[in-house]
């Protein structure tokens, strides 16, 4: 039976870049991560009506159950968007559309 080595040690970073490069598994993540990071920008209040939140083309698409918060958070886009790129650590974030 054959032993199994790797040739040259590989960093852990390129492990799990590896591993979370197929498609699916990187949209799951970042969906998790977009979650995560809406619920520190915004609390939890207001992630409890958050349904769904997705990212495409550096736009931020929310869909809020609450049309009266939907109303509410409309008024401070400006204020979200820079605290969300600021969570981020970057400035990715160019819009944010509420569904």
């Amino acid at each position: 039976m054959k032993k199994f080595r790797f040739k040259e040690p590989e960093s852990l970073k390129g492990i799990i870049q590896k591993i979370t490069s197929t498609k699916m598994l990187k949209g799951g993540l970042k969906k998790v991560f977009l979650k995560k990071m809406w619920q520190n920008v915004m609390g939890e209040n207001v992630s409890k009506y958050t349904e769904n939140i997705y990212l495409k083309n550096s736009i931020l698409y929310l869909k809020i159950n609450s049309s009266t918060l939907k109303q509410e958070l409309s008024f401070g886009k400006e204020k979200i968007i820079a605290n969300f790129n600021k969570e981020i650590g970057s400035d990715k974030i160019q819009k944010i559309i509420f569904i």
